[in-house]
């Protein structure tokens, strides 16, 4: 039996992580319970390995996980699936195996409306936040020295968020849907708006982050993810949890699927299929259908 299913089997629950502000894709409700897309995509892959184990009466404990110990909690052991928003990254991969990936985002600036900020190339001499350990901070570092910002270093979201609306920084950068959320969540989102070109020429892939060198439990999550894609549940989930109102202020999400996210879709539905035989989703592999998605995974971390 594949390791990880051993241990599941063996601890007689599956231990999932979660984010608490990652909207849409992994957060919390007014009653602290775990929600989202991510979210969702895991609930849909525990009856999958319910039935590999023959065990219908599989527990879920829910684990909240920051960003910058993902990866340590995977290698540990202290959790099995991590169900939050995580790009696919050369880098990371070194550590942790990830799933197919799911979702495709653009890191960008957000800014207070009026603050005169169009680009990163305006922040000279002003305060950008970001989130320690995520590819945005990868991305903004490499352009500090040449656009001369200062760098300021978030927990989390909403620790992020926080520095813009208190104004001790006046722009920032994170995946685009992820600043979608995070305006939505706010008391005023109009006060907000994502502005300039994305920081770097290729997108961001989400996958599920899984424990390393077991292929076996990996084969069985990508297995259950490419039938969500097939059977067109991801888009109804997409729909679900990306274009409705988002607590606790109730402020409309209104995020549809991009051509780079519809591509994603359509190559996770060949996995497993006579079409999908050989298909590589290491980060450096070219997707292709629907005619959009033609660059590599970013090789950074």
């Amino acid at each position: 039996m594949a390791p990880t299913l051993a241990r599941i089997r063996e601890r007689g629950r599956i231990v999932l992580g979660y984010r608490q502000t990652a909207v849409p894709f992994s957060y919390v409700d007014a009653k602290d319970r775990p929600m989202g897309l991510a979210w969702a995509l895991c609930q849909r892959i525990v009856p999958a390995l319910q039935r590999e184990l023959a065990m219908p009466d599989l527990r879920v404990t829910p684990v909240r996980v920051i960003e910058q110990m993902r990866g340590p909690m995977i290698k540990s052991d202290a959790i099995d699936i991590d169900c939050a928003p995580s790009t696919v990254t050369a880098t990371r991969e070194r550590q942790v195996a990830f799933s197919l990936p799911y979702y495709a985002a653009n890191v960008r600036l957000m800014v207070r409306q009026g603050a005169g900020i169009n680009s990163i190339d305006d922040l000279r001499g002003l305060r950008l936040a970001v989130v320690q350990g995520t590819t945005a901070e990868r991305l903004v570092r490499a352009q500090h020295v040449r656009t001369g910002f200062q760098l300021l270093l978030a927990r989390d979201y909403a620790d992020a968020f926080r520095m813009l609306r208190e104004h001790r920084a006046q722009a920032l950068a994170l995946d685009d849907v992820l600043l979608e959320g995070l305006r939505a969540t706010s008391k005023s989102p109009d006060l907000f708006q994502i502005v300039g070109p994305p920081l770097s020429n290729q997108p961001e892939y989400y996958a599920l982050v899984l424990p390393k060198d077991d292929p076996v439990f990996k084969a069985r999550v990508d297995a259950a993810l490419a039938t969500l894609f097939r059977n067109g549940d991801m888009a109804k989930l997409q729909r679900e949890w990306f274009q409705t109102a988002v607590p606790p202020f109730g402020h409309s999400l209104n995020v549809q699927p991009s051509a780079e996210v519809l591509a994603v879709w359509n190559a996770g539905a060949r996995f497993g299929t006579p079409s999908g035989e050989g298909l590589d989703t290491s980060p450096n592999a070219n997707l292709t259908g629907h005619g959009a998605l033609t660059t590599p995974y970013p090789p950074g971390s």
